[in-house]
């Protein structure tokens, strides 16, 4: 059971809605359950990190002495590590509901691009449900039931114009604040603001130091993807710029960013997402004192042909 907001209800970064909403049917017990708890250091730095091979697979039998890390070109300890399916995975469907979305193909619809997620993720992984336009709103709270996830779609009818950065930052805060575990979010969009108080490097910033990963689904029409048959030969320039810095969303906070205008791109975006959301590690280590400013971090493999993504830095808590 979980319980619906309306639209135009936000959610409080830090102490979220979708909380609320938990304890009043008891989910918050159950849910602690399965958070993997670091001890309570404050000053921890823990990143959620991919091991990929040369394809792009990710690899799921990694062992800690294999990792190394390092901030700002120094090598670090390793403290703690969790690996793959320790606990279940907290994923937030962050879905665009602005008036742009009303023109996507329904073949790679939002609908249709949770559904494929929904079916492929563990039973013990969770959901949450979020929508935005020129604001931010919760729909669905945390669970394991799918089905209430899909049917609350109904109520992310495309309206209004688009505040992309500022719904980004709330879900970020939103996620964070529900404790550590593999988590992420998952923005499904048309990739255009129009309506943002907020920078995208500030939101960036922010999300990075808070280590969520965000995996951006870039719904649109067939005429502007280039991998499909039906491209135009040019991407409109807005669509284009918002490609870019949902690539650089991505990048940044250790997830992905995808184009999809038909099946094949949707199937391809979900197998990724879910892959990589069942094989992220979890790495600890405690940061050298120094002055409150962006650290550079770099997380590597001993291993051969094995590759580690993870975000890029972060800046220590004065």
């Amino acid at each position: 059971m979980t319980v619906p907001l309306q639209r135009g209800v936000v959610w409080a970064g830090g102490a979220s809605l979708l909380v609320a909403g938990a304890l009043a049917l008891g989910e918050v017990a159950r849910a602690e359950d399965q958070v993997l708890h670091f001890p309570s250091r404050t000053e921890l730095v823990v990143l959620s990190a991919i091991a990929v091979d040369r394809h792009g697979r990710p690899v799921t039998n990694m062992r800690q002495d294999e990792f190394a890390v390092s901030e700002d070109g120094r090598p670090q300890q390793i403290a703690h590590f969790s690996q793959g399916r320790e606990a279940g995975a907290r994923i937030l469907f962050l879905i665009d509901a602005s008036g742009s979305m009303g023109t996507v193909p329904k073949v790679a619809s939002p609908y249709m691009v949770a559904r494929q997620l929904l079916a492929m993720l563990e039973p013990g992984d969770q959901v949450a449900l979020a929508g935005f336009d020129h604001k931010y709103w919760g729909v669905v709270g945390f669970t394991n039931d799918r089905q209430t996830i899909l049917d609350h779609f109904r109520e992310l009818e495309p309206f209004g114009s688009t505040a992309l950065h500022d719904a980004l930052d709330h879900a970020a805060s939103d996620l964070a604040s529900h404790g550590e575990g593999r988590r992420a979010v998952v923005v499904i969009t048309d990739g255009v603001d129009t309506a943002s108080r907020q920078k995208a490097e500030d939101v960036i910033i922010r999300s990075r130091a808070l280590d969520v990963p965000i995996y951006a689904v870039s719904v649109v029409s067939p005429l502007d993807d280039p991998t499909s048959d039906q491209f135009a030969g040019q991407k409109q320039a807005a669509a284009q710029v918002g490609h870019e810095v949902l690539i650089r969303y991505a990048e940044m906070s250790g997830g992905a960013a995808f184009v999809v205008s038909d099946f094949a791109g949707l199937k391809l975006a979900a197998d990724t997402i879910v892959g990589e959301l069942k094989h992220q590690y979890r790495l600890g280590y405690d940061p050298p004192p120094g002055p409150s400013r962006f650290r550079r971090v770099e997380v590597t493999t001993r291993r051969k042909g094995v590759s580690v993504k993870t975000r890029s830095g972060y800046v220590p808590q004065s």
